[in-house]
């Protein structure tokens, strides 16, 4: 199982106001926004971003998903600008240990002042085959102006994550939903009432790996709870919470395996040997929408 921790931003909005407006004229204000319908930790591993104002670097970067930088959609700040000012940011994905990118962008527009500017940027996975001319971008596998004429953009509003590109979630993947399923490596479908192995686990305790397969939810951020009833028993086991990196399944949608859920915790393990164990997860995403599940499984003798 992959849990990250999933800021909802990668960088605090930042205003941004050329050096001697000293209070003179308005702010003129750019947020990029960043997203992608790649699987981060996945077909993406970091990202290399870089700012120009003016036609001038302004800041270079480099973000990695190992070191927990790299979370998708967010916000990423300008650099400061003056009213006019060209603003270019040029994004270059790549998957794990190559050294060519997967996926390259480029968008620019025009600082206005008195107006806050969202400027989309999307990592598209129809132009990981698509090559461009010099002066062009590609967005949705097609090659195009990376300029932005500032009336085409909308004003910054920070609920434009809700509907960003996305792996795992779009506006056709329908309501959250969740199947339970098992495996250690891989998703396989679990029937109710079938008989599932326990394994010790590293630091005591028995544990059965469950898999989880979504669709409707972000495939990052997400927030899984599993929880369990042994009916016979009258025992509720305590339910564990982690933050979650969701991998695409092609049209199964998402899913997530190697959940480790301990079944004797505070009781001997022979006691539940044999047993009917009634499984709960919930998984809420950033966005605040929830998908639930529930299946009963039989603890192996």
């Amino acid at each position: 199982m992959i849990a990250r921790p999933a800021p909802r931003a990668l960088f605090a909005l930042l205003a941004v106001c050329s050096a001697g407006c000293a209070g003179e004229d308005a702010a003129a204000l750019v947020v990029v926004g960043l997203a992608t319908d790649m699987a981060v930790g996945f077909e993406i591993r970091h990202v290399e971003r870089t700012t120009k104002v003016d036609g001038v670097v302004a800041r270079a970067e480099r973000l990695s998903y190992e070191r927990g930088e790299l979370s998708l959609p967010a916000e990423l700040a300008a650099q400061p600008a003056h009213d006019g000012a060209v603003v270019e940011v040029s994004v270059a994905a790549f998957r794990d240990g190559d050294a060519s990118p997967l996926v390259t962008r480029t968008a620019a527009t025009r600082a206005v002042g008195g107006r806050t500017l969202l400027l989309p940027v999307s990592l598209d996975a129809a132009c990981s085959a698509v090559s461009c001319a010099a002066g062009a971008t590609c967005a949705a596998g097609a090659c195009v102006d990376p300029f932005i004429e500032p009336s085409a953009l909308a004003e910054h509003d920070p609920t434009w994550i809700a509907s960003a590109s996305d792996a795992c979630k779009s506006p056709g993947s329908g309501d959250p939903a969740v199947v339970i399923g098992q495996g250690e490596r891989a998703f396989a479908p679990l029937e109710r009432g079938e008989v599932v192995p326990i394994e010790p686990g590293p630091q005591g305790g028995h544990h059965v790996w469950l898999a989880l397969r979504v669709t409707g939810l972000r495939q990052m951020g997400s927030r899984l709870t599993v929880g369990g009833h042994f009916p016979e028993l009258a025992l509720e086991l305590l339910p564990f919470t982690a933050l979650v990196t969701l991998r695409r399944a092609g049209d199964a949608g998402c899913e997530i395996h190697g959940i480790r859920f301990q079944v004797d915790r505070g009781v001997p393990v022979a006691s539940v040997r044999g047993r009917a164990l009634d499984v709960e997860v919930v998984l809420e995403d950033p966005d605040g929408d929830v998908g639930t599940a529930a299946q009963q499984v039989v603890i192996a003798p």
